[in-house]
């Protein structure tokens, strides 16, 4: 019930409402005919801004069933769409002078629907949110939890004091729907300066709930609850091996599958039950999987993830193979002789082999798979052994991934490749990456000049990307190089650069210009 001197303050507003002629500033109901369907957030081409002053209207003029439809959209829409709404709304409820002050009569003394309290939790003056909260104390419509929610950690200390009052007084915990939107609400407002006592008081509660009332959050659509769900059930010893290993495998949250794959690892007193985890997309939960069967006596596995795509799983069981005497390289070498061996089998062969094996590596420069030319270019470099004629080809590769590989090779040794050779790269018909790749050998190096030159040839540029790096490059060697750069350009160089300054004057600007003519030594413009 709401308090005496809440009371007092909301009659005086209600005598004001009575003596001052306002009128509200809201469309009429006409307009809403998407409210129902837009409550839930899902509707992208309806803003908060536009739904709040929508539901405005909806909650003072609507018919029963169509408040009650509203409210029930409000239930089911997510903690993004219910802070932007909040936030709204409390900026509509400016232009609704006159129904605020009926408002306040009505939570002093009168009955108030769910809906009318939701807008009236949500509204700019600190006592009617307060009003609004009391009033709220007694409902179970998860619309009503989602406004608690928020008045939890409101900036005014009544407000958060009567919201906070609300969730501590329900008698039983709430489940399904109405504790689903709690949650959801409680982490993300979190972040808030007050939002630290509901994501700890949802914490507790869900480390108190029985399993049938924590399952319904374990697929919960928002991942900070699943993951609290999951820790609760974890630790409370809910989860069975089964549903760990499907979590571990499946679910789509990276450190819920970390998690459940740990305790999958704790839980099993028959490892070979671990093995659905070593097909997980995740290599910690292949890992953690691999490691255990490991340790259970079954080497076999080690070798099998020999050839593994991630580097993690693959030193996990190079580092069996070596404490079993055995030499994890010799095992590359008899699975790259195969046909097509995988990338993991190649990029193993780099990380355990010797220069010796670069013969074999560069075989599969010509990998069927992107993947496997891409590895076999890392490989050689581990190895250390750098072919620039076999790698410059590679620079026109179909994929992008493997040209990158091929540049971070061959940047290292500058002048390894031939300059028309480069040039011919960022000529305007090739793909985008084979483009970008000859930019970013042109411009490696100590040539100053050389990198000047093709920075500006580029300002103009069709391509977005090669005008951006472009600018910032040239940007970047006027801030930091431009006064320790002491050699001059050669005479047919400085022409070049003299003629690509003045044609590019429009782009670079006055100030830019003058500077990279004065750093290049060339005479002043006109």
């Amino acid at each position: 019930m709401v308090g005496k001197r809440l009371r007092r303050w909301l009659h005086r507003a209600a005598v004001t409402a009575k003596d001052v002629g306002e009128r509200d500033h809201l469309p009429g109901l006409a307009t809403v005919g998407r409210v129902p369907a837009a409550a839930g957030g899902t509707d992208p081409g309806v803003s908060p801004t536009e739904f709040a002053g929508a539901l405005l209207i909806v909650a003072r003029d609507g018919d029963p069933a169509l408040r009650q439809a509203v409210l029930d959209g409000l239930g089911t829409a997510a903690a993004p769409w219910w802070l932007a709404v909040d936030k709204a709304l409390r900026q509509r409820w400016w232009s609704t002078s006159h129904w605020s002050r009926r408002l306040a009569a009505d939570l002093a003394d009168g009955e108030v629907d769910e809906l009318h309290l939701v807008v009236a939790g949500c509204h700019h003056n600190g006592r009617i949110r307060e009003a609004a909260a009391v009033r709220l104390a007694d409902r179970t419509h998860p619309a009503a939890a989602a406004v608690l929610a928020l008045r939890a950690c409101d900036w005014v200390a009544e407000v958060r004091h009567q919201a906070r009052t609300a969730i501590e007084g329900w008698p039983p915990v709430p489940d399904g729907p109405v504790l689903t939107t709690l949650a959801e609400l409680a982490f993300a407002l979190r972040g808030r300066r007050e939002g630290a006592w509901l994501a700890q008081r949802v914490d507790q509660i869900l480390r108190d709930l029985p399993a049938r009332q924590l399952q319904p959050l374990l697929s919960a659509r928002d991942r900070a609850t699943r993951r609290a769900a999951y820790r609760a059930a974890i630790a409370a010893d809910q989860l069975n091996l089964d549903q760990l290993t499907t979590a571990a495998v499946s679910d789509g949250d990276l450190p819920i599958r970390t998690m459940c794959a740990q305790a999958a690892v704790r839980a099993a007193a028959d490892p070979a039950r671990l093995h659905a985890m070593l097909a997980s997309r995740t290599a910690q939960v292949r890992t953690a999987a691999l490691e255990a069967l490991i340790a259970h006596g079954d080497p076999d596995v080690a070798e099998a993830a020999l050839p593994d795509r991630h580097p993690l799983v693959r030193a996990t069981a190079q580092a069996t193979l070596r404490r079993a005497g055995s030499d994890p390289a010799e095992r590359y070498r008899r699975l790259a002789a195969a046909q097509a061996p995988e990338p993991g089998t190649i990029a193993g062969l780099g990380e355990t082999g010797t220069a010796d094996d670069a013969d074999t590596v560069a075989r599969w420069l010509s990998h069927p798979r992107a993947r496997g030319r891409v590895e076999a270019i890392r490989a050689l470099r581990r190895l250390g052994v750098t072919r620039p004629a076999e790698l410059v080809p590679m620079l026109r590769d179909d994929s992008a991934a493997v040209t990158r590989q091929a540049v971070a090779t061959l940047r290292r040794e500058p002048g390894a490749v031939e300059r028309p050779a480069l040039e011919a790269l960022l000529a305007a018909g090739n793909a985008p990456h084979v483009r970008f790749a000859g930019y970013r050998l042109l411009t490696t190096g100590d040539d100053a000049w050389q990198r000047m030159a093709v920075n500006l040839r580029l300002l103009d540029d069709a391509d977005e990307r090669l005008r951006a790096s472009a600018q910032a490059d040239l940007t970047a060697w006027l801030d930091n190089e431009a006064a320790t750069t002491y050699h001059a350009p050669s005479r047919d160089r400085a022409a070049e650069l003299d003629s690509l300054i003045e044609r590019t004057r429009p782009v670079l600007g006055e100030h830019r210009a003058r500077l990279l003519r004065f750093h290049a030594g060339l005479e002043t413009a006109g």
